[in-house]
Order: structure tokens, then sequence, then C-alpha cells
């Protein structure tokens, strides 16, 4: 009898082929879960609620070791959780989202979008109540270069040095990116690439060297046929990355060499297929949801769609880039990285990553991340390519599968390649089978399918699959 080892899922999720002809040890589905430095599936940490800000606010931002809230009025409605404070917005238009919020020393700079469409721009010095910023135009904000930079249609406007507030004043100045390059017709987004600011339209990308001294100004590079499909759906990654959504999927720019010109890298290709299936239902609405972030705790990023939360681990020593997905139950609004965790807001309820210590401020820098409840029951799903044993034109006579797991596990199996989609349970395991008799099956077939679900509220993991078979006749 013949058996077959799968342990190395270090290329995580990868939908680029059919089920019937992907790498072994690739996956179809890993769901909940994420790919461990080791090379193997566990299962992702816990979403703790952490508080209800006030019904009349809005927005999320962080700001001298607080989560900030914002809102028309003077006072919010309610009391705001500990850890959380909140800052007058006083528009006279009603306020549909804040499209842009960006630091800069101890103020922030808020770009908000009213109900009517118009956008304004709003500076709060060290949590005070904000004043509008007269000159300030644009959908998209960064600091960077001791300025603030603003993303207005082809123009790239900037603000007097360390005078985040002033659009007039001495270093303050105006850019028509256009002139570079005219497919850069109008800015999508923002952010830093290693010494430059990355300035991204739909469909390119140009990188600047920008100076305090507006004269010394300079631009670098172009990149074409790429572009950004929402305004922050951007973050910095690893050693000075950029991983961004685009309209071909999840990619990077990332240093050709030690020049740090940039060149684009297709690191998300292997989950195109679901980026694209996810596209297709694409609104302005869902768009200005999109959110990259990394997560500090892990070093994961993080994709927001949704509810839909498409992960990257990487782990460049171990040989890991493997991508999966986490599923929450209601619609991320916001998420921004408070010191050392990552927080999202959905509707009016807080929610941090991980397990929080009791009587805790999670994102306190000095506060433990807690012990209590670091798993919840969410269920972490893993799916297996059509197994072939390299032989896909044989039949196979499969007697059995042990696995090495940890936690409660339902077994499926299909041995139908017709039909990718044709799961019957089969079993269900509570620990590792090596030491005890393995799963039994009786089945014929040139392929086998396999995917496991876990049952368990608390940790769950898993390392290998051990498929035993022999060969039948030739088909």
């Amino acid at each position: 009898m013949a058996y077959t080892i799968i342990e190395d899922f270090t290329a995580g999720l990868d939908l680029r082929k059919l089920s019937i002809t992907a790498k072994p040890g690739s996956l179809r589905q890993c769901e909940n879960a994420f790919i461990n430095s080791g090379g193997e599936i566990e299962k992702r940490k816990t979403i703790t609620f952490s508080g209800t800000v006030a019904d009349n606010s809005i927005g999320l931002a962080f700001l001298n070791d607080k989560v900030v809230a914002f809102g028309k009025a003077a006072t919010p409605t309610q009391a705001m959780p500990a850890g959380t404070t909140y800052i007058q917005i006083p528009t006279a238009k009603t306020i549909a989202r804040v499209a842009d919020v960006a630091n800069f020393g101890t103020g922030l700079y808020v770009i908000t979008r009213n109900t009517d469409n118009s956008y304004e721009h709003w500076w709060s010095a060290n949590g005070a109540a904000a004043v509008a910023v007269t000159g300030g135009v644009g959908t998209t904000v960064k600091t960077h270069a001791s300025k603030v930079y603003l993303g207005s249609g082809r123009n790239l406007k900037f603000s007097a040095v360390n005078a985040p507030s002033d659009m007039t004043g001495t270093g303050s100045g105006a850019i028509d990116i256009t002139a570079q390059d005219g497919l850069s017709a109008s800015i999508v987004g923002m952010e830093l690439y290693y010494s430059y600011l990355a300035v991204f339209a739909r469909f390119a990308v140009q990188l600047w060297h920008m100076d305090p001294d507006p004269d010394l100004n300079s631009y670098v590079q172009s990149l074409g046929a790429t572009g950004l499909t929402a305004q922050n759906a951007v973050a910095r990654y690893g050693n000075g990355d950029l991983l961004f959504l685009s309209d071909t999927g999840i990619r990077s720019l990332r240093a050709r060499d030690s020049s740090n010109a940039a060149v684009l890298n297709d690191i998300g290709s292997p989950v195109d297929e679901l980026v694209h299936s996810l596209r297709q239902n694409l609104t302005p609405t869902i768009s200005e949801k999109i959110m990259a972030v990394v997560d500090p705790v892990s070093g994961q990023f993080w994709l927001i769609w949704g509810t839909t939360i498409i992960v990257l681990s990487y782990y460049p020593n171990s040989k890991v880039t493997a991508w999966s997905t986490y599923t929450f139950p209601r619609t991320i609004d916001y998420a921004v990285v408070a010191n050392s965790r990552l927080v999202l807001r959905c509707g009016n309820d807080l929610f941090v990553y991980g397990s929080v210590a009791p009587g805790t401020v999670p994102w306190d820098p000095n506060a433990p991340l807690g012990v209590e409840q670091v798993y919840d029951a969410t269920k972490l799903t893993v799916e297996l390519p059509m197994f072939d044993a390299g032989k896909p034109a044989t039949d196979k006579l499969f007697h059995g599968i042990d696995v090495a797991c940890q936690g409660i596990w339902d077994v499926y199996l299909n041995p139908d390649p017709l039909a990718p989609g044709a799961y019957v349970r089969n079993s269900t395991l509570t620990a590792s089978t090596y030491s005890i008799q393995r799963i039994p099956v009786d089945l014929t077939s040139t392929h086998m399918g396999i995917k496991l679900v876990s049952q368990s509220a608390g940790y769950a993991a898993m390392a290998r699959i051990a498929l035993h078979y022999d060969d039948g006749t030739s088909g």
C-alpha cells in the first residue's frame, strides 16, 4: 500500500489553476486561518468587542494614545469608552463619511465627504474642535516631508512647511501630475515609498521626491498599466514595499535594486480570482470602505473588503508567502492601527484583533495582549486541491487518511474530479491520527478531494495529511 504526505502549505491559498491541476500543498480555501512561519495552517485569533462609541459620531483615527471619533455636535450623545475621544467637525452640512485622515505632529488633518458629495477639509490641533482649512481641496491626504499633501483631481497640492492648515504660506504649492504622465488623470490615493511620495492614479503610479523647498521637488518615475482602485487600499509592508489594490488584483511596488527604483510585482496573483469575484459587485459606496492595513502584532497585511479580509502572511526566512481569508459577520466601516493593536469600527461598535486583558485599554502601549480568550468559536475551513498522486489518468483505491492536527475537525471527501464542490462528511477528528487508527476510506477514483472544517471553540491547527492508496487500472 502506497501513501503520500502533504505537509508544506507555504503556498497558501492559490486559485491560479483548476482544482485537478493545482500544486499539492496549495489550498483552494483557507478561511479564518493563516499560514504560520513553520508553513502550517493555524486558526486566526479572536476579534474582541472593545466598546461602543457615541451614535452621533463617525470615522476613526488615532491620536495621543487615544482612538478618535468625529461628529458635528459639540459633544457626543453618550460617554465614550475608555481610551477613546471625540473631536467636533463644526460643519453646516451632513457628513456622510470621513474620507481620509492624516496625523501631523499632535494634530489631525481630516477630510469629510458630505451627503451632497462635497468635500471639506479640517484641522484639529491636539484633539481640539476642528477648524476649516482655507484652500484645502481634494479627496485624499498624506503627511510627508514636513507638509501635508492633497490629491485633488490631477493636482498634487501641498501645505506650507510645518503648517498643515496653511495652503498659501512659505513652501506651499501645487503640481499638475499629468505634465509627467497623461494617464495620471486624477489622483486616487498616496503612500510613502522609501523616501519618495507614491502618487496613485487609477491607471498609473508616479514617484516624486518632495522637499520642504518646492523648487527642489523632482519627478522620479512612472509606472503604467497599473493603479489604485480604492483610495485607502494601499499600505506600506515589509522592507518598504507598497501593497495595493489595482483593477488586476493585489500588486506591490518594490525596489528593483539599491537605487530604490520601483518595479511592479504580482504578489497577489494567487488570489486574483477571489479579488475579481469581489470586484464584480464594486460600487462607490463599497470602494470607499476598502482599506489596506498591516496588523502590528502578527505583521500580516490585510485588505479589508466589506465582511471579507484578504490576508498575506509573509516570512521570508521561512520562504512563506501565503494568502488566506478571514470573515467577519459585519461590514467593517473603518480601521486604524492604534499602537500595537488593530482597531475596527462596525457601525458604532469597536473591535480589536486578538485577545484583550480584562480591565485594560487594549491600545495602551503598556497593556498586555491578554490570554483569557485568544480564540473564539469561528470555524476554520481548509480545502486542498484534488489529489492524483502524480497519475491523473490512473484509478486508485483509497484506503485511509492520517491527519496531524490540533482541535476538533470534521473531514469531508470528494472523489469526483468533475464535481469539485461535491464534498461528503466522512468523520470527525479529536486528535492527530498517527498514534490511533487512521480514518478509513473505501473509494476508487482517479482523484480525491479533502476538506477539513474545525469545530473547536479554541485553538485549531493542521500540519500534515497522509493519504493511503493502491494503484488500480489505467483510466
